[in-house]
């Protein structure tokens, strides 16, 4: 059963971007102002690439010029840094004034500046969504799952390789309801032997079309194998 991209869940929260002008010290000071966000295409194009969900969270100083700059990315999936690093070259703000000059946004040691000068973080949220099936014709129906992926197969994979990962597990339910065809599709790629063992132990309600069981390719599920 095919996945759908859910665009409400790819939320881009911004916390904590907008600074307040009353936390400047002085008349005519203020903090960095957000203007333009990450870019939402880029967003969207990395859930279709990476077909998994994950989470990013961007560190980083408001240049001069208001770009950001020194930017530290970190994700739970590490497919989605090149996409949140080209988000980010969309991000314009209002540089800091302070004292009358314009400033880069991390203050200096010992520096009297406003306390929301540094450092700046984005976070991403990526998501995908399941839709519920609409039959063709009245008969079928798509694979329901009854036995689920067991967590203590997980917790054991992850233990073995030591490292956060993520699979775009795709496989066909059988009409006998196991799966087969199975492509873990995991990162990093030490996983997928553990995981194509602990998918064979799932068991599903299988696909009717005309009201008789039958194989359902490309059903599809992400994993998420985080610390």
């Amino acid at each position: 059963m095919l996945k759908r991209i859910s665009t409400a869940a790819l939320a881009v929260a911004l916390m904590g971007m907008l600074a307040a002008p009353a936390m400047a010290q002085k008349p005519g000071d203020k903090l960095p102002v957000l203007v333009n966000g990450p870019d939402k295409d880029v967003i969207r194009e990395a859930v279709q690439t990476v077909k998994a969900p994950g989470e990013c969270t961007v560190e980083f100083i408001v240049g001069k010029d208001g770009k950001p700059k020194e930017m530290k990315p970190t994700c739970t999936n590490d497919a989605y840094l090149p996409f949140v690093e080209r988000a980010m070259a969309a991000v314009v703000y209002e540089p800091e004034i302070f004292d009358g000059e314009i400033m880069e946004s991390e203050p200096k040691p010992g520096a009297s500046r406003p306390p929301g000068s540094a450092p700046k973080r984005q976070p991403f949220k990526f998501g995908v969504s399941q839709p519920a099936a609409a039959p063709n014709q009245p008969g079928d129906k798509a694979p329901v799952v009854i036995k689920d992926i067991d967590n203590g197969d997980l917790q054991r994979a992850m233990e073995n390789v030591d490292a956060p990962g993520a699979c775009n597990l795709t496989l066909t339910v059988g009409a006998d309801g196991k799966a087969k065809d199975i492509e873990p599709n995991c990162t990093p790629d030490k996983y997928n032997k553990s995981i194509t063992t602990a998918v064979k132990k799932m068991k599903f309600e299988p696909g009717q079309k005309d009201g008789k069981p039958i194989d359902w390719p490309n059903f599809k599920k992400p994993l998420s194998l985080g610390k």
